[in-house]
């Protein structure tokens, strides 16, 4: 038997109570392709019992390689795990994720058929973890992503296919994603694709199910979430866009200020947080981490040529 056609790559560290119901998903939808797949799973120094799982369902499912990487952090993991991918076509999922049959086929399909280099897929939030507090806004930076028309659209983790080559050449920013700052790796490696003159085209089937642990949506867990994407989008901002803003300090200060009426106004929300709040933790934690990346070499010198200006326009992501 030779290589298979596709590959299945997804990083766990930790997860065990999601992995099972998502490798079950994958495997069938992996078994429905009318070509051949590997799934590859990267077991990133779990200490729980991941590793007992793995054993016990590589035992029964010839599909499944499974890859110990002790160093912890998602984009290494994955940048690592690069050299032992045999599929011409990568589709990325992760651990909380539930796919459709037709997932596999709809994502390296195009791929493989040379109509494209990237595919770029659809992700809403399962329906039991809607909440009265989660505006659309909240629900994108929780990875739903339902907007893949145009001819060079967006990118999500949870749901997105590239060319074995491309990826290699372009690799994971290991200063991102989780274990990192703990966000935009997708995000840069999409902006990185379409720089370098890849294809990349939506997906038109079913989005995937993202069936996050509820406990990410209490108060503490969201306002961390605000302050790891104003931290991933700062980085962002100065080492490929080659933006800044004026008065970095009074931006923080202005947010701190405002946190504190906000603190004064009342009790938070019982669970998850408000629009404004998240907007604010958000705004604090760019201004501060751009403050200390803008003293620091760019890491893509040549950048995107954006020319983002203090509005923000042009970019991925703005306080």
């Amino acid at each position: 038997m030779g290589d298979p056609a596709a590959t299945v790559l997804m990083a766990t560290r930790n997860r065990a109570e999601h992995l099972a119901p998502t490798l079950d998903r994958i495997l069938a939808s992996v078994r429905c392709a009318p070509f051949e797949v590997e799934v590859l799973l990267v077991d990133n120094g779990s200490t729980d019992r991941t590793p007992v799982l793995l054993a016990e369902l590589a035992r029964t499912s010839p599909e499944l390689v499974v890859v110990y990487d002790p160093v912890p952090g998602k984009s290494g993991a994955l940048n690592r795990a690069l050299g032992h991918v045999r599929g011409r076509a990568i589709v990325f999922t992760d651990d909380d994720v539930h796919v459709s049959e037709s997932w596999v086929e709809d994502m390296a399909g195009p791929i493989l058929a040379g109509m494209t280099d990237a595919v770029c897929g659809k992700v809403v939030l399962a329906a039991h973890l809607d909440r009265p507090w989660l505006t659309p806004a909240l629900r994108t930076d929780l990875a739903e992503f339902l907007d893949v028309s145009g001819s060079a659209p967006g990118m999500v983790g949870a749901n997105m296919a590239a060319s074995t080559d491309a990826v290699r050449r372009i690799g994971f920013d290991e200063e991102l994603g989780p274990g990192a700052r703990g966000f935009a790796d997708d995000v840069l490696l999409n902006l990185r694709l379409k720089a370098g003159g890849f294809r990349l085209t939506g997906c038109t089937g079913p989005p995937v199910e993202h069936h996050l642990s509820p406990d990410r949506l209490n108060h503490t867990t969201m306002q961390r979430l605000a302050r790891s994407n104003g931290s991933s989008h700062a980085y962002l901002w100065h080492h490929w866009l080659h933006a800044d803003l004026r008065w970095l300090r009074l931006r923080r200060l202005r947010a701190q200020f405002e946190l504190a009426r906000l603190r004064r106004r009342g009790p938070k929300l019982p669970d998850g947080i408000s629009q404004r709040e998240y907007e604010l933790w958000y705004a604090y934690s760019f201004a501060r981490e751009l403050a200390v990346e803008r003293g620091t070499p760019r890491n893509y010198p040549d950048g995107s040529g954006s020319g983002a200006d203090d509005t923000g326009r042009g970019t991925p992501a703005h306080p």
